[in-house]
């Protein structure tokens, strides 16, 4: 994991590393530790996370200086709540999306929201339905690789059908300076 430049790795990478450089395998760390070989077995395998006092004498015992793996863990342990933040925050953002398609008249054969649509129809909705000032929304969650991509397979390639609508989106969203080359090129 990089970070600001400095590549960091998980606690559990950074004890896995160390016993591999020293030559210790698990049964013989946890002996110099004094910890249970199960406990310290599940903690390498992520199933349990490292108690303060386990990480002073593991920073010990593989020649860290003193809090080296109890800062790894709280990396991990930030890292896994912005993640989990950053998923909610795109789930609400999706949902959101898929209300206004609901409401320009979109996605018409659902009872209510879609669960379980994949991404590439919601953005295809999206920019069939919604008006050009909330597709922005859209780049917020996918990234415009992605999402020109969708608009190549599943609105270009339907040709004359979407000329009005492509040709915007070409030019908008796209950057695509010859619209009229770039579609006749990629429709069909």
């Amino acid at each position: 994991m990089e970070r600001n430049g400095h590549i960091f790795c998980t606690a559990v990478d950074l004890i896995q590393t160390r016993m591999k450089d020293l030559d210790i395998n698990q049964a013989e760390l946890a002996l110099r530790c004094g910890a249970h070989a199960q406990t310290l077995s599940a903690i390498l395998h992520g199933r349990r996370d490292i108690p303060v006092s386990l990480s002073i004498k593991l920073d010990a015992v593989l020649g860290f200086d003193p809090g080296t793996i109890a800062q790894a863990q709280t990396r991990d342990f930030v890292d896994a709540e912005l993640q989990r933040i950053r998923m909610t925050d795109t789930q609400k953002k999706k949902k959101h999306i898929l209300k206004k398609i609901k409401a320009a008249g979109g996605l018409w054969s659902y009872q209510g929201l879609p669960e379980h649509l994949d991404d590439d129809a919601i953005i295809e909705a999206a920019l069939v339905h919604l008006e050009l000032e909330d597709l922005p929304l859209l780049f917020q969650i996918w990234g415009k690789a992605h999402i020109k991509r969708v608009w190549k397979e599943r609105l270009v390639s339907q040709g004359r059908r979407m000329n009005i609508l492509n040709y915007i989106l070409a030019v908008k969203f796209f950057d695509i300076h010859n619209p009229d080359n770039y579609l006749a090129r990629y429709a069909n």
